[in-house]
């Protein structure tokens, strides 16, 4: 982290705001004892917009406001060091960055304590605790409010570590990083336990959700085994072109490049699907291995065009583009890392990376169609036995 110089932005902002005003709170209870005690020298005095300095910059905060029973304001001594702007500021915000990529929410709140010179009495571990779990709650984020309906799975290599990678696209064409998980490779087991994971944190599955992933079989697999066999999948047409060419020698590559282009690119699914076949007899002439690679899952490269998606919305959602572009803005964060030393420094580093990604994140192409797809997909979850009224919740 002091490599890099990494700020984590908005996510760490937020949780340095609340670890603040923690504590400025429990200082606020030891001087002034719980509200309206009448034993203390000091009353409370309602609060007021203030500002701390961290990672170089002024942050808003609210501070409480004391005075002694004489009438002199009493100035928390948490306050004053929160807007000390010095080398030593700055080393507390990377260790509490650190902290809480690693989910170590505690560690954070004691890197705040230790860092700014404010003692112990005026930190309890109980309020080190009770703010683990609003750490917590703020960083393991709550799915239930997300209109998933789109969900697209891909892997990213960190070293010799595979993640799989859940990213969200909701009814309004909005993309949120849903999650991720470490496994060795894209198998089923994973994916389940990374649907499971989703589910726990709140992701509604009642609806039909469009699937799009690279053509793992173990992820299609853990798809059918998590969503049912009737949960629609569209196999990235990116990844199956590679196939494909990868059997062929290079001077066929401009060719079959263009005409498998063109099918894909036709509006309707009867065009698309009669061109594709014709491609493979040519290709069976050529190359066996080649056309036994586009015949393979070729009907979920068509998923989309099934459901009569237009083509300006199937640019975005025909392949895994989406995420991996969220990967190469992912890896630009992770440049300077040389060495992978073990999977708790990956898991921080992805989800810093990820957290810096998502801020640039944008509507998918396409996303006034949505509404064409959703209505695709809730036809197939009524035309396998779903109920109207539930769609519609």
């Amino acid at each position: 982290m002091e490599e890099m110089g990494l700020e984590l932005g908005s996510v760490v902002r937020s949780a340095g705001i609340l670890m603040m005003e923690a504590i400025m709170r429990e200082e606020t209870g030891i001087l002034a004892g719980h509200r309206h005690d009448q034993t203390t020298n000091v009353d409370r005095w309602g609060s007021q917009s203030g500002y701390a300095m961290l990672s170089g910059q002024k942050i808003a905060i609210q501070r409480p406001r004391l005075r002694k029973k004489e009438g002199s304001e009493v100035v928390l001594k948490s306050y004053r060091k929160f807007q000390q702007n010095t080398e030593r500021t700055q080393a507390v915000y990377q260790r509490m960055a650190i902290g809480e990529s690693c989910r170590n929410y505690p560690e954070a709140m004691e890197a705040i304590r230790d860092g700014y010179g404010i003692s112990k009495s005026v930190v309890s571990r109980e309020i080190v605790e009770a703010t683990g779990a609003q750490l917590r709650s703020l960083l393991e984020r709550d799915l239930s409010t997300f209109a998933l309906r789109v969900l697209l799975i891909d892997g990213v290599r960190m070293g010799e570590a595979m993640f799989m990678v859940a990213l969200g696209v909701d009814s309004e064409g909005n993309k949120q990083v849903m999650g991720f998980r470490e496994a060795a490779n894209e198998n089923s087991e994973v994916g389940v336990h990374l649907f499971e994971d989703l589910v726990r944190r709140g992701l509604r599955t009642e609806q039909p959700i469009l699937s799009v992933i690279d053509g793992s079989k173990g992820l299609r697999l853990a798809i059918k085994r998590f969503f049912g066999s009737t949960s629609p999948v569209q196999r990235c047409q990116v990844h199956k072109l590679r196939n494909v060419l990868s059997h062929l020698p290079e001077k066929y590559h401009a060719t079959y490049r263009r005409k498998i282009q063109a099918a894909y690119q036709m509006k309707s699914y009867m065009d698309a699907e009669r061109t594709l076949q014709s491609v493979i007899k040519e290709l069976n002439f050529i190359n066996h291995s080649a056309a036994e690679s586009l015949a393979e899952g070729m009907e979920e490269t068509l998923t989309l065009h099934k459901l009569d998606v237009p083509p300006v919305l199937r640019i975005s959602l025909a392949s895994t583009n989406l995420i991996e572009s969220t990967f190469a803005r992912s890896r630009s964060v992770m440049r300077n890392v040389k060495r992978w030393k073990n999977s708790s420094q990956r898991q921080r580093w992805l989800a810093t990376a990820l957290v810096e990604a998502e801020k640039k994140f944008r509507k998918i192409r396409g996303f006034k169609s949505m509404s064409v797809l959703l209505s695709a997909l809730d036809g197939l979850g009524i035309a396998n036995g779903l109920d109207s009224q539930q769609l519609v919740a």
